[in-house]
């Protein structure tokens, strides 16, 4: 994080925490993509982790899985500080590393899976320079994601192949939302109902052909909490930062105010 963006965060926080209590509460959902040893914006070390777990603990938050989430804002019963944890793309060390340290501390969460990417012989292009045998790279079989599953991670949609919706025809968006959640429900045996945009990258069409697929929810990368109005296919997220004074001033709502700078930013497909 650049000290410009920390340091306005800093000073945000406080008037961020005034204006909690003075509006209906609101959902926050955090993000991850795996855990492991390197700094590479992908990747959270298992110590990191397992500090912003304690700063979520000792702020008082009240993880919920995301469907509960989603109903309990519908009815305007959120509770104060409410949170959904996801992680992105189905990495192999979220189940052996981030699930296990969930379970332990009672906190549901949300796995996204890439449905294409199951077979236990795939790698992510922006992973193809890691050593082969790298734990990095590695991600989840459908076994695995079977068993996470019947030990109750939740399960979405992350498309089929992980590709940049934005840059894709109309047809091709049907076929990677519908297709993946088709193939996750007939491994998991049970429905599928959330969705996440791979790398942020959705227009209102791609929205409405998500919410076409059948899915109730959809997650951006848009940064900021979500109030009771929020599209229940555009909701906001933020990826948790590795320190945990910035998870603190995330889950306060601290860094909110980079949002409308976020949106003057024109979103273009990443080159590996």
């Amino acid at each position: 994080m650049r000290p410009i963006v920390r340091t306005l965060g800093r000073i945000a926080t406080p008037l961020a925490r005034g204006m909690r209590t003075l509006t209906p509460a609101r959902l926050t959902v955090v993000g991850w993509h795996r855990i492991g040893d390197a700094d590479d914006g992908l990747t959270t070390r298992p110590e990191d982790f397992r500090h912003h777990l304690d700063v979520l603990e000792a702020w008082g938050a009240q993880p919920l899985r995301l469907d509960e989430a989603a109903r309990l804002l519908d009815a305007g019963e959120l509770p104060d500080r409410a949170v959904v944890l996801t992680f992105d793309d189905g990495y192999a060390s979220v189940l052996e590393t981030a699930w296990p340290e969930l379970q332990r501390r009672g906190m549901p969460a949300t796995l996204y899976a890439v449905s294409g990417y199951l077979g236990g012989d795939r790698t992510f292009p922006w992973d193809a320079h890691l050593p082969v045998d790298s734990p990095l790279r590695r991600l989840v079989t459908a076994d695995q994601l079977r068993d996470a599953a019947d030990s109750g991670l939740d399960i979405g949609s992350h498309t089929v192949s992980h590709r940049w919706l934005p840059s894709l025809s109309p047809s091709c968006v049907a076929e990677e939302v519908r297709a993946s959640r088709r193939s996750l429900e007939d491994l998991l045996q049970r429905p599928v109902t959330s969705f996440a945009y791979p790398m942020g990258g959705w227009t209102p069409a791609i929205r409405d052909q998500v919410e076409a697929a059948g899915y109730d929810l959809a997650i951006t990368v848009d940064r900021g909490r979500n109030p009771g109005d929020q599209d229940r296919h555009a909701l906001r997220r933020a990826f948790a930062f590795d320190r945990p004074d910035d998870v603190l001033r995330q889950l306060e709502g601290g860094f909110t105010w980079v949002r409308p700078l976020e949106r003057r930013r024109s979103r273009r497909e990443p080159t590996w």
